[in-house]
């Protein structure tokens, strides 16, 4: 699975890094960014998809929490589920499969952008056993590990406070609808921790990685805005997201008036015994 791994995503990836690097001029920090831009541009019908997916998993929380409340058997409780999910034309999976989709992709792109950076003769000689046997390639290593006066091999301050900020902007941008107060703490809180989490990793890794999580967060940002548009400047969903399907109204009983005037006549009947007693009089014998 490894070796599968390297050579479906992983060498790919490098080689692609070492190429951008000779064509714009050398400069391995521009290769990074042009980088990250074609691979999230790629992978952008994935991500429409996991965007789509979740926003209308987000449309339809409300009923959601109207069967939790409503029903306190598992069984039925989920039956219902199954059956909000077919009326809204909601897959509860859509948004989970193109993440999983994504997930092996971002893992070689981080992985490469940390080979194509070696800061030691064995990590060169194993930056060498990945590029191709092409001589364009191979005569571009090492590449230069400087780029706007910070080596990218290291960490770097500046670079760490710009992912903190772009990763906050990035939540900052993401549409959540939820009318469970709980909910709206847990994503307030989590729109502060993931911010400082991931700047407390750009501490530990090179400016090179961190370079590449800036880029990657700001496409993001473009994605949403383009997904979900951005309110505070008027900007517009470009994309459209189809709103899910309105729960069936329930049928209202009819009205007893109509009911009443529904209901056959009731006549008098002009023979029998349930004829008046002046036509029993008026009829004799003969």
């Amino acid at each position: 699975m490894g070796e599968l791994f390297t050579i479906a995503l992983l060498n790919p990836m490098v080689n692609l890094l070492v190429l951008l690097n000779n064509v714009l001029f050398g400069s391995f920090g521009l290769a990074i960014i042009a980088f990250t831009i074609l691979v999230r541009v790629a992978t952008f019908p994935l991500t429409y998809r996991q965007l789509h997916a979740t926003r209308q998993m987000q449309a339809i929380q409300p009923r959601v929490q109207e069967i939790n409340k409503k029903y306190s058997d598992p069984k039925r409780r989920q039956e219902e589920m199954m059956k909000l999910y077919r009326e809204a034309g909601v897959n509860p999976l859509g948004c989970l499969g193109p993440m999983l989709i994504q997930f092996p992709i971002l893992i070689a792109l981080y992985s490469a952008v940390r080979i194509a950076l070696p800061n030691s003769p064995e990590a060169l000689e194993k930056l060498s056993s990945h590029v191709y046997d092409w001589a364009y390639l191979q005569h571009a290593l090492p590449v230069k590990e400087f780029f706007l006066g910070m080596d990218l091999r290291h960490p770097n301050l500046l670079m760490v406070v710009l992912v903190g900020i772009t990763t906050y902007a990035q939540s900052k941008t993401t549409v959540t609808v939820s009318t469970d107060e709980r909910v709206r703490q847990q994503q307030a809180m989590m729109n502060v921790m993931l911010p400082l989490m991931f700047a407390f990793f750009a501490l530990q890794f090179p400016s090179g990685v961190s370079l590449y999580w800036v880029v990657n967060s700001i496409v993001g940002i473009g994605f949403n805005i383009l997904i979900y548009g951005f309110k505070p400047l008027g900007i517009e969903p470009f994309f459209k997201v189809r709103a899910p399907a309105p729960a069936p109204a329930a049928a209202e009983p009819a009205p007893a008036a109509a009911a009443v005037s529904s209901a056959p006549e009731l006549r008098t009947p002009t023979h029998g015994p349930g004829r008046s007693k002046r036509q029993n009089r008026r009829r004799r014998p003969e």
